[in-house]
């Protein structure tokens, strides 16, 4: 059974940071919201590149992994999961986005382009950043709403991941093709690899 007194610290922790993110970096946490609509937010956003950037992109990235963690928790084990089940699907999305970025540093090494692998970490993640937050309030209801089922609050927290990921998938490709001159091969091979075939692999074991 789920121990709501457990859950309840952990989302407390996590409206803490987004209030932290609304009272002293609102700026630039609305920049990078807006960078999901316009590249020049994103420009603007990576031009700054000061202390109060990175702590910016540090609290939404704990906000992320904090909320797709618990998603995906509720999602899998219902009114079954314990907070042992949440700490290791944690661990694993954690270590999967460290995995994703140091490929994409790595290659920027390899091909000598590491301000470009710079610009690929942050696209690749903004999406997931900027999804992660707005998961929240639904992440609240899943755990605390009073609606008997929650079938139809998964349903509708999935069809906001696969719009966001959608989109994720059009900008990745028109920036890195327009932008970048990518080779439509190596993109269409990183997106499969990085960012598709993830969310099959867990939609499988969410209903297999």
């Amino acid at each position: 059974m789920i121990n709501n007194d457990t859950f309840f610290l952990v989302l407390s922790f996590d409206l803490f940071l987004i209030a932290l993110l609304k009272a002293f970096y609102w700026k630039f946490t609305k920049q990078l919201f807006l960078s999901v609509y316009a590249q020049r937010y994103a420009n603007q956003y990576l031009r700054e590149d000061n202390v109060f950037t990175e702590r910016v992109t540090f609290l939404v990235t704990i906000v992320m992994l904090l909320n797709i963690s618990l998603f995906i928790a509720k999602a899998l084990f219902g009114t079954d999961l314990i907070f042992l089940n949440f700490l290791e699907i944690f661990v694993v999305i954690a270590i999967f986005f460290m995995i994703k970025v140091i490929i994409i540093r790595l290659l920027g090494n390899i091909f000598l382009l590491k301000s470009l692998a710079k610009l690929g970490v942050y696209f690749s993640l903004l999406f997931d950043r900027v999804m992660g937050i707005t998961l929240f309030p639904l992440v609240v209801m899943l755990f605390f709403s009073p609606i008997v089922s929650s079938f139809f609050l998964l349903l509708f927290s999935a069809i906001i991941i696969g719009g966001f990921l959608a989109i994720k998938i059009f900008w990745l490709w028109k920036i890195g093709k327009d932008s970048f001159g990518l080779p439509k091969y190596y993109l269409f091979l990183y997106l499969c690899t990085l960012e598709i075939l993830p969310l099959v692999v867990l939609t499988k074991v969410a209903f297999y």
